[in-house]
């Protein structure tokens, strides 16, 4: 009997290693990357950073058999940001939506939020699962996490931030200012452990697979870059709090401009996803061009008009008698604004990069921080190297001559088509050439003034810098369809949260309503008339 037993033990073993054998290929879905074959070539983390790129602004993809690019880009961007700021305007008769105040298409206001949380943050989630294993790659992730999501709290306020990560399906809202300071406190750590890495690897590339093609369609695997932008990215957020906390800026200001690798500073420092080099590609504004939705907004064109900017041909196609001519918001439309050769579209190609950041942007901020801090000199130096700084980027000679220009200003607005949509107010007072004697609003208006043509046409950050600084002064719009939730003067402040979050996620939604209204300098609700958290401005 005991020879028995340890005949059917020996026996069993046999089985069970038989059964064992070839378990995991057995097992292995043959179609999958395994958790072996991610590592290889940085395909782990490189391709969640490379969808985190795509989706800072929505750029050409495809996801199974579904496109996503230009749609998206202009319920994203073109139909908020951008028409918001002046630099488009819908030409379309058939939208009745936010470029009328009318906000109640729920697809155009659900879309940057809902992009951000499915498209952006899940990559993060996994840099960040990674994290211990691959620091420098957890880091850049986190930059790109407070690039894509100081976009979205800028667009609606208060939004779930601090549950990012926990799995949660139901996310609890963040205030305003807690996200922010979440911000600073991300940014400073991404950075340190970037300048670090970089000071002990000079010239090392990042996101280089073996194959020498890269999954960084930005700068390319260039971590000095990276550490540049993170630093720019750091003070136009400290700028950004100004009225609502100016210890916080101004501490935050100084640590950005302290960081040895820099800010972005010259025309190789452009932040912006280019068109990779294999798979297909749009640059949006050439889609919706064709598409006749949009020409080029009344303010930007009018305010350029007003200066003889000499950038106007790098930026706006020429009507056919050779001038520069934008429809103005939520103006009175007939069929010819779609199609009329005498309104200027967007200059660009399909194949133009998705920009993020301008480099002139960095010598702007300064310049602001500057002027606050009572350095004059320093404001207007930093001012007119923003400024030559445009132009060289755009392409454009003539520079000098257009800072020594002190007659010249941002003029009124005439539309070429219906007189019905003229505005006679000036759109700005001030000269391009630096006013020695101006005062603080004065030189504020000059920055910001600037710094708005200089960012064409990356809508949505001219529109947040309009909220916070009243700068530049953006033609109003025509038929204002809020019934009175939003002020036509002090224009759209944010807005409203997606009906998908009072649907799946009501309890927080509701709560979040009285953050919004707790940290607003005038709550009225989930509405595009309440201003978030730091804008404060006491001017208005």
């Amino acid at each position: 009997m005991k020879t028995l037993k340890y005949i059917m033990i020996a026996a069993a073993l046999v089985l069970a290693a038989s059964c064992t054998k070839g378990f995991e290929e057995r097992n292995t879905n043959p179609n999958a990357a395994t958790n072996k074959m991610m590592e290889y070539d940085n395909l782990l983390t490189g391709s969640a950073f490379q969808q985190m790129t795509r989706n800072v602004i929505p750029s050409f993809q495809v996801t199974a058999d579904d496109e996503y690019g230009s749609a998206n880009f202009q319920v994203v961007q073109d139909l908020v940001g951008n028409i918001f700021s002046g630099y488009t305007a819908a030409t379309n008769t058939n939208f009745n939506g936010t470029n009328v105040y009318n906000i109640t298409g729920t697809a155009w206001y659900r879309a940057m939020f809902n992009d951000a949380y499915v498209r952006a943050v899940g990559s993060w989630e996994e840099l960040d699962a990674v994290r211990e294993d691959y620091p420098v790659e957890a880091a850049l992730g986190d930059v790109l996490k407070v690039a894509v999501m100081h976009r979205v709290t800028d667009t609606y306020g208060p939004i779930p931030y601090s549950e990012i990560g926990s799995g949660k399906v139901k996310m609890v809202y963040d205030s305003q200012e807690s996200i922010y300071r979440s911000f600073f406190a991300e940014l400073e750590s991404a950075i340190a452990t970037l300048t670090e890495f970089h000071t002990l690897n000079p010239g090392t590339a990042v996101f280089k697979p073996h194959s020498d093609l890269s999954y960084d369609n930005v700068f390319d695997g260039n971590l000095a870059s990276w550490i540049k932008f993170a630093n720019t990215l750091r003070l136009r957020l400290a700028m950004r709090v100004v009225y609502a906390d100016q210890a916080l800026a101004f501490a935050q200001a100084e640590a950005a401009l302290s960081n040895p690798v820099g800010l972005l500073a010259g025309t190789g420092d452009m932040v912006q996803l280019n068109k990779p080099d294999q798979g297909r590609w749009e640059y949006p504004l050439s889609i919706i061009s064709g598409w006749n939705d949009m020409r080029v907004g009344a303010t930007i064109a009018t305010i350029m008009n007003g200066y003889e900017d000499p950038r106007r041909s790098a930026y706006f196609t020429a009507a056919s008698d050779g001038t520069y001519n934008g429809v103005r918001l939520g103006a009175n439309l007939n069929a010819e604004y779609g199609t009329s050769d005498m309104l200027s579209k967007v200059n660009c190609t399909v194949n133009d990069p998705i920009e993020w950041m301008f480099p002139a942007e960095a010598l702007f901020l300064q310049a602001e921080y500057y002027l606050r801090q009572g350095d004059n000199a320093q404001a207007k130096a930093c001012y007119e190297a923003g400024v030559r700084l445009s132009f060289e980027t755009s392409g454009t000679s003539g520079a000098d001559a257009y800072l020594a220009n002190t007659e010249l200003t941002p003029g009124t607005y005439t539309d070429v088509i219906l007189a019905s949509n003229n505005y006679s107010t000036d759109c700005g007072n001030v000269p391009a050439a630096w006013l020695e004697t101006g005062d603080f609003e004065a030189n504020l208006e000059q920055i910001i003034t600037q710094k708005y043509i200089a960012c064409f046409p990356e809508g949505q950050e001219a529109w947040t810098e309009f909220r916070r600084t009243g700068y530049p002064r953006i033609i109003p719009i025509v038929n204002n369809r809020s019934n009175g939730a939003i002020d036509t003067n002090l224009q759209v402040r944010r807005l409203n949260w997606p009906d998908t979050e009072y649907r799946t996620n009501s309890d927080n939604v509701k709560a979040a309503v009285s953050i919004l209204n707790a940290e607003s300098k005038s709550g009225k609700g989930d509405n595009g008339g309440t201003r978030v958290w730091w804008d404060k401005n006491p001017r208005f």
